[in-house]
């Protein structure tokens, strides 16, 4: 085994990854490991820069804010401490037995989510310790290149639009982890349409 895939999505607290925090990731592994029965996992982070908070960020993935400063029991619950609990992202991904770099991202504009999860690592610091490599897989970059060659353009290519294309329903939008499972529909779906073309 070459690499290991991971389609992957984040929702965060806006669009700086570095004022803003991940609040919620989540992972999908497509290569099947003996007895590997959790093959998607989701983690909810307590944000570690309170001040930055875009209330706009909130209201598109549906993150309250009394939760995120453990202000209630069902917040404190599920926001956890990422200094503590990266450890348990790492140790998911360990299953794979492979080096970072041996680990391949995939998902909608995953660059984006790339960058927050870096940044998390680092203000955890921890950034010797990123379970990932540098190549990257991105479902809006082959959508638009798929478009390029037949010289046709999508009004856009968002999650949602590209899922539409699919007939993927993905009622949980804004959620990491239905978005995670729409998004590797999706690229399966492009995955396939490759594959026609190679035989």
């Amino acid at each position: 085994m070459d690499y290991v895939f991971y389609v992957a999505d984040t929702e965060t607290t806006g669009l700086d990854p570095v004022a803003n925090d991940v609040i919620e990731l989540s992972l999908y592994r497509l290569n099947k490991l003996d007895n590997d029965e959790v093959v998607q996992k989701t983690w909810c982070f307590k944000p570690l820069n309170t001040e930055a908070i875009d209330p706009v960020a909130l209201k598109i993935n549906g993150h309250k804010l009394e939760d995120l400063l453990h202000k209630t029991k069902e917040g404190k619950e599920r926001y956890l401490d990422p200094h503590n609990s990266l450890i348990e992202v790492e140790n998911w991904l360990a299953a794979d037995n492979m080096p970072a770099e041996k680990r391949l991202l995939i998902g909608q504009n995953i660059a984006f989510d790339k960058a927050h999860l870096e940044h998390l690592w680092k203000k955890c610091e921890s950034p010797s310790t990123f379970p990932f490599g540098r190549r990257i897989i991105d479902l809006m970059v082959v959508e638009l290149f798929f478009d390029f060659c037949r010289g046709e353009f999508a009004e856009g290519y968002n999650l949602n639009a590209i899922a539409k294309k699919y007939g993927i329903k993905n009622e949980k939008s804004h959620t990491a982890a239905a978005d995670t499972l729409a998004t590797k529909q999706a690229f399966e779906k492009q995955v396939e349409f490759f594959r026609k073309l190679l035989k």
